[in-house]
């Protein structure tokens, strides 16, 4: 299918899910570590970007009487996603941003019905590996180190 016409109700539920992330990302990023400012004011940005968004769609389904935008193609996909990521984030703390990354972006991918394994580990690995080399060896970025600080 094309995609799912949501109805008022529907958008505005997505909205407010998008809010609740907007918050949480902000609430996250104020924890940073005074030598991440920049990362920290990054993550501010991408929250506050998010809260207009879903500001915007949560007045445009009040307004529209019959919804004319397709904002979410699946609702399956799109539910599997906020689970893995909620999964995902539950996890960093535990096993580290690395090891939580490296299983999480292959599994959701095959959550996501991608089924080209060569592709998904390479893929994984050269995110892995700028993540790396640009916010921890350049920028000094610190990230949790979960199961293998220590």
């Amino acid at each position: 299918s094309e995609g799912l016409d949501m109805n008022p109700v529907t958008n505005r539920l997505f909205s407010a899910a998008g809010l609740g992330l907007a918050a949480t990302l902000f609430l996250g990023a104020k924890d940073f570590p005074d030598r991440a400012a920049s990362a920290a004011r990054y993550i501010f940005f991408l929250a506050g970007v998010l809260a207009v968004l879903s500001v915007i769609m949560f007045f445009r389904s009040e307004a529209q009487s019959e919804p004319q935008n397709r904002w979410i193609r699946s609702p399956r996909h799109f539910l599997v996603t906020v689970a893995a990521m909620a999964g995902y984030g539950a996890a960093i703390p535990y096993l580290g941003f690395f090891l939580a990354s490296a299983l999480f972006m292959p599994v959701l991918a095959l959550l996501l019905d991608y089924r080209r394994p060569l592709f998904i580990a390479i893929g994984t690995g050269v995110i892995l590996l700028f993540v790396y080399l640009v916010f921890v060896y350049f920028l000094g970025v610190p990230v949790p180190m979960g199961i293998w600080e220590g």
